[in-house]
């Protein structure tokens, strides 16, 4: 049964360490690419590492930048926002935030201070990818201690791998939970943008219903409310309706 557990977790490493490697050969395409101004391609890759689960502030950097390249406005303001749900106060993000925020017609607030348990998560969370990895590893080296505290009949090293075996346990245990939190940390918004150029802001989740007021692209509302097909928004306080087309969670 330890054999077999053992055989699992080495295979799982292999497999983790070959599609890590992967991910990154493409992440330097897509760079090499952005360097040649092939701003669609490099777009394209950035996207296909998002799909695939790969999360990082660099990654959030470089494909807003691509969109922001290709006249997207919208997007790279996207982007440039769910980077900074994983690294608050990163100074390239919020450079370029700030930058975009002057070319918009509804300026946006821009966060300038970082509360203390942003900086934590800052610190200690990197992205849910590397606490992941982490884990696997650990995970290995956890198995390895308990082969050898299996095998062993000396007393004293017996003592030695199984204190070892037990924090490198508890390390498996803190880093799944790390990697749990910030993925929960990105998948969860309360914030959106807006992508169309006009989008008009219902008083009532209907499209029969008056227009309370106007949101350029690029807008970043606060989500109050939704239903199967619209969300309410709020922005400088002002509340309505808007159809989730329209908007992209951050």
């Amino acid at each position: 049964m330890l054999l077999r557990y053992f055989k699992l977790t080495v295979s799982l490493l292999a497999f983790t360490s070959v599609l890590g490697q992967g991910n990154y050969k493409v992440f330097d395409k897509a760079n090499s690419y952005y360097e040649k101004k092939y701003y669609d391609s490099s777009k394209t890759l950035y996207l296909d590492l998002y799909s695939k689960g790969m999360i990082s502030k660099e990654l959030f950097l470089n494909l807003g930048n691509s969109y922001f390249k290709l006249d997207s406005l919208p997007n790279a303001i996207l982007y440039y926002e769910k980077g900074l749900k994983i690294a608050p106060g990163n100074k390239d993000l919020t450079h370029n935030l700030q930058f975009c925020n002057t070319l918009l017609k509804d300026k946006n607030s821009i966060k300038k201070s970082i509360l203390i348990n942003e900086l934590i998560l800052s610190f200690l969370g990197k992205s849910p990818n590397y606490w992941a990895y982490s884990s696997i590893i650990i995970m290995f080296i956890t198995c390895l201690l308990f082969f050898f505290y299996w095998i062993t009949n000396e007393s004293f090293w017996k003592k030695i791998y199984f204190y070892s075996f037990t924090s490198t346990l508890l390390l498996v245990i803190v880093t799944v939970s790390l990697s749990a939190i910030s993925k929960s940390k990105v998948s969860d918004s309360k914030y959106g943008i807006l992508i169309s150029p006009v989008t008009k802001v219902m008083v009532e989740p209907s499209q029969s219903s008056s227009t309370t007021y106007q949101l350029h692209e690029g807008s970043k509302a606060k989500i109050t409310g939704e239903n199967e097909n619209w969300y309410e928004i709020s922005f400088n306080d002002r509340k309505g309706w808007v159809q989730k087309i329209y908007l992209k969670k951050i």
